[in-house]
């Protein structure tokens, strides 16, 4: 996303530098990338002049991949058609002992502005548990950023629940930026949870406000907190045909029961409301608001606009877990016979990225066209 017309402000000065990444060849891709022996989750992607470059969430394999949350640096890699990548090695990794992200860093936003590159991120450190700030990183050439000595944005409990008020489930995350058209502010919006509400099911979208794009950011009320979700992950703000989509992730066991019977059961996947403004109010596309679904495997989805038809969008995310699918092809000396004619037997490798899949856009009806069958 290329926001214009920024004002620096001191805050977002950079101190420290991430050591230069060391290129590594490229991983073998048949099964979705990741670097080799690494895991990829939450992910994004920058267009970037006659590239692509993707950031994402790495840490090393483990037998427990649930370890990974707590070991997560942010990588690099680059492309021309968003299927084949070139590993770059890390491009934020954790803070320096006693900084406020010295433990972890987690998802955020890549953006170019003014030739130069900004990352809105989140960090966690080693003495405050799963307490998350939201920071700034800047670079010059996309791949080393310089992180700011202190965050951009922290939990602010006149409308959010603050860490010292979750039981479970914290929530200050995956900043977002976005620049309302009418006023020229900048609105960043992020994961957190309401302050008040049932005690799991307060999953929000937070939005914060600034005058210039580095900031300073204040919060201010929710956009969207439907009591439907403990969570809703890394949002998406996408202005088209006059409207707002407000995108985000949940997981099955993110759903309010009562929510999950209306709509016939609960979803991993990517979900949608829309509305007329920025701020809401938001409603549900599809009726369910569900845009992929537990069928599709996918998880941490982003749409990107296709540089060659503008409107257009294509979906890129992470495989859940491994599974074989079965995908229609036209190399019928490769395929196997299937319900629709001639399809091919493929393996979808957890923790890796998916090729990017064609998004059916019609009015305010939003459809994420992967093709894949279980097998």
């Amino acid at each position: 996303m290329l926001i214009s017309q920024s004002t620096h402000t001191q805050q977002a000065r950079p101190t420290q530098k991430t050591p230069a990444p060391q290129p590594k060849p490229p991983a073998p891709q048949e099964d979705g990338y990741a670097p080799q022996d690494r895991f990829l989750w939450d992910s994004w992607v920058l267009q970037d002049d006659d590239h692509y470059r993707l950031y994402h969430l790495d840490a090393p394999t483990d037998p427990d991949p649930d370890t990974r949350h707590d070991r997560a640096q942010v990588r690099t890699a680059v492309s021309t058609d968003l299927v084949n990548w070139q590993d770059e090695g890390y491009a934020l990794t954790r803070g320096p002992e006693g900084s406020w992200d010295d433990k972890a860093i987690w998802t955020g936003n890549t953006y170019k502005k003014d030739d130069g590159y900004f990352f809105f991120y989140t960090g966690r450190n080693q003495r405050d548990g799963q307490t998350q700030r939201i920071g700034l990183a800047t670079s010059s050439n996309g791949r080393d950023f310089e992180r700011a000595e202190k965050p951009l944005l922290e939990a602010d409990g006149r409308w959010y629940e603050t860490n010292e008020d979750s039981p479970i489930y914290k929530a200050w995350r995956d900043p977002e930026i976005v620049q309302d058209p009418e006023s020229g502010k900048y609105l960043m919006y992020f994961t957190a949870k309401t302050k008040g509400g049932d005690e799991k099911y307060k999953g929000c979208i937070g939005v914060a406000e600034a005058d210039n794009f580095e900031g300073p950011y204040e919060a201010k009320p929710p956009v969207l907190a439907p009591g439907k979700f403990a969570q809703m992950e890394c949002p998406q703000v996408i202005q088209k045909n006059d409207k707002v989509y407000l995108f985000f992730n949940s997981m099955e066991k993110d759903y309010n029961p009562e929510w999950a019977d209306q709509v016939g059961g609960p979803q991993h996947g990517l979900h949608c409301y829309v509305g007329e403004s920025l701020t809401g109010p938001f409603e549900p596309v599809n009726g369910d608001g569900l845009v992929t679904g537990s069928k599709d495997n996918l998880y941490s989805v982003k749409l990107l606009e296709d540089k060659k038809r503008p409107g257009e969008y294509q979906a890129i995310g992470w495989y859940m877990e491994d599974r074989e699918v079965e995908v229609a092809t036209k190399a019928a000396a490769t395929a196997v016979p299937g319900p629709a004619g001639a399809a091919l037997r493929l393996l979808e490798k957890g923790c890796t990225l998916s090729p990017p899949f064609p998004v059916e856009w019609d009015g305010d009806s939003i459809k994420v066209q992967t093709g894949r069958k279980e097998v």
